[in-house]
C-alpha cells in the first residue's frame, strides 16, 4: 500500500467520455518515453499501431499480459505480429504472479501504464484504468486516469519487473519469444494454442 498525497489527475468516466479517453491513451502511448505496460485486456489495433511506431523508432517498451486473454481471438493475432516485429518490445505473457495465493490459476487484471522521461527532474506520466486496451472496453461503465507522480510509478514498474520475472522463470510455456527463434516458430507457437474457457475481450 502507498499513500500519495498532492496528485493532480485527469479523470474519463465512461462511457460518457469514451471518444475523449480514447484519443487520450493512444496520445499518452505515442509518448516516446521508456514504457511499462500491464494489462488484463489488451486488443485495440491503434495501441498495437502506436507500439510498433514506438518501436521502429527504438523505444524501449514492456508488455506484460494475462495469458488467457492474450490467447484469445482477438488478442493472438497481434501478440504474434508484434513479436514477429519488434525488435525493442518485450512482450510477456502470465498469470497473477508470485504474491497470489493462486499464482497460475488466477488473473493478471491489472489495468496501466508508466512512461519513464529520459529528464529525471520529471515525475513519470501515469494511466491506470479500470478500462481495458480493447474495443469493447470504452462502450462499457468504467473509468481511466491519467498522472504524473513518481512513488506511484516506483511501485508499479516494481511490480511489473517482479511478476515479469517470475512468468519468464516459472511459466517458460507461455513465452512464445522464449519457444521460438524465427517467425515460423512463433506461427507455430500461437497456432497451436488451446483456447482458454474465460471471457475473452474483444
Amino acid at each position: 500500500m502507498i499513500t500519495i498525497k498532492n496528485k493532480i489527475e485527469d479523470n474519463y468516466f465512461l462511457p460518457d467520455d469514451s471518444k475523449e479517453a480514447k484519443v487520450r491513451l493512444l496520445d499518452f502511448m505515442a509518448i516516446p518515453e521508456e514504457t511499462f505496460i500491464s494489462c488484463f485486456g489488451f486488443t485495440l489495433q491503434e495501441a498495437y499501431d502506436v507500439i510498433l511506431d514506438l518501436d521502429s523508432k527504438g523505444v524501449k517498451q514492456s508488455l506484460l499480459l494475462d495469458y488467457s486473454q492474450g490467447c484469445g481471438p482477438s488478442a493472438r493475432p497481434k501478440i504474434k505480429n508484434l513479436i514477429q516485429k519488434c525488435s525493442n518490445t518485450k512482450v510477456v505473457l502470465t498469470a497473477a504472479g508470485p504474491k497470489s495465493n493462486r499464482p497460475t490459476s488466477a488473473f493478471f487484471h491489472i489495468k496501466g501504464m508508466v512512461k519513464i522521461p529520459s529528464d529525471k527532474r520529471k515525475a513519470p506520466f501515469c494511466m491506470e484504468g479500470s478500462t481495458n486496451v480493447t474495443i469493447s472496453g470504452f462502450s462499457q461503465t468504467n473509468t481511466m486516469r491519467f498522472f504524473a507522480n513518481k512513488v506511484w510509478s516506483d511501485k508499479f514498474v516494481e511490480q511489473h519487473l517482479e511478476v515479469r520475472e517470475w512468468a519468464l522463470k516459472f511459466l517458460p510455456h507461455y513465452q512464445p519469444s522464449i519457444l521460438a527463434d524465427n517467425s515460423d516458430a512463433v506461427d507455430y507457437f500461437f497456432d497451436n494454442l488451446e483456447y482458454f474457457n474465460s471471457d475473452l475481450l474483444i
